[in-house]
């Protein structure tokens, strides 16, 4: 029989949830869970056909499963702040979702999630159908093309942007208020999109040099090690592994691992953290309860001049003017 998100966003999830529905300000839905749940819901906003963007804070007593079985092929872009979030898909390991960005890619194939309840569970999320994208390219009539298949080959770290995770957090925020026109929602995740491509097609012309470079060719097998040692890194990216325990995990000496690491992600190891960390800090500004000066201390920084200097340097900009973009 199949789900009916493209219809109708979270409803039969909020159903599961036992969900009460009330029609939220000018636009979209917000359903509340049960008063036991405490500060608890999730806000659809549903701008166009074939597109839902939708914010969730929820706590749950248990874990609940809710299987996806969507007829409509589409992406489901996920930023992940906080919770306890499982993907099972046909034929690939489960994945336990870390803090950031995720992408799955429906064609018709059933999916499990399941939330579990160990922690808040707090995303923003959107279902991009694929009639979606192709009304609005063929709109523009300028001959670019995107299908839901290409997805299939981004790596993580095409969506896993600084850009990209901004774009989410002003998201999160405008579903909350929830007083912009529809065309802001529309704009908003073509962005994303656009600043994902921009990735997948630059990372694919770089490439083209660097592989014939032999002392830089990374096998197959390196680039594998490599996620795996980047899943380390995220685990905690407060108290990260330190090189000699990364290089353990990687099956490589502390030198070829910082260099694979550079030629892979453009990045050394260090900068990486840094970039995180940063990517993290972000995440927390555009929430009001913690002042400057409290993140840099939850971040270790000695002081917050320390703290703006090093956020500046990731992002281009200090803490202050990253919370006039949230309206704080």
């Amino acid at each position: 029989m199949g789900t009916n998100e493209y219809y109708s966003g979270n409803r039969e999830l909020a159903v599961q949830l036992g969900c009460s529905v009330k029609k939220y300000r000018t636009k979209g839905i917000k359903y509340i869970l049960p008063p036991e749940n405490g500060d608890s819901w999730l806000i659809d906003v549903h701008p166009a056909p074939g597109l839902f963007v939708t914010d969730a804070y929820f706590s749950l007593h248990q874990p609940v499963t809710r299987i996806y079985e969507i007829e409509q092929p589409g992406l489901w872009l996920f930023s992940l702040s906080t919770g306890d979030v499982t993907i099972m898909e046909q034929g690939k390991k489960s994945r336990r979702l870390q803090r950031g960005i995720h992408l799955l890619v429906n064609q018709g194939k059933p999916c499990k999630v399941i939330f579990g309840s160990s922690e808040t569970i707090c995303y923003t999320s959107t279902w991009i159908f694929a009639d979606f994208l192709a009304d609005y390219l063929k709109e523009r009539g300028r001959g670019e093309e995107l299908r839901v298949e290409d997805a299939l080959t981004w790596l993580s770290h095409f969506y896993n942007t600084p850009e990209v995770l901004m774009a989410f957090e002003q998201l999160k925020y405008t579903i909350r208020i929830s007083i912009a026109p529809f065309m802001y929602y529309e704009s908003k995740i073509i962005e994303i999109l656009s600043l994902i491509l921009c990735g997948v097609q630059n990372q694919g012309y770089s490439e083209m040099f660097i592989a014939p470079k032999r002392p830089k060719h990374l096998t197959y097998q390196n680039i594998k090690l490599l996620w795996r040692v980047k899943e380390e890194l995220d685990k905690d990216i407060l108290s990260p592994p330190n090189v000699e325990q990364l290089a353990r995990i990687a099956g490589m000496g502390t030198t070829k691992l910082r260099q694979a690491f550079k030629v892979y992600y453009k990045l050394t190891i260090a900068d990486y953290v840094r970039q995180e960390k940063m990517n993290y800090a972000l995440r927390l500004l555009s929430n009001d309860e913690m002042s400057v000066q409290n993140i840099s201390t939850f971040l270790g920084y000695a002081s917050p001049s320390k703290f703006t200097v090093a956020f500046k340097r990731v992002h281009g900009f200090t803490p202050r003017d990253a919370r006039k973009t949230f309206n704080i």
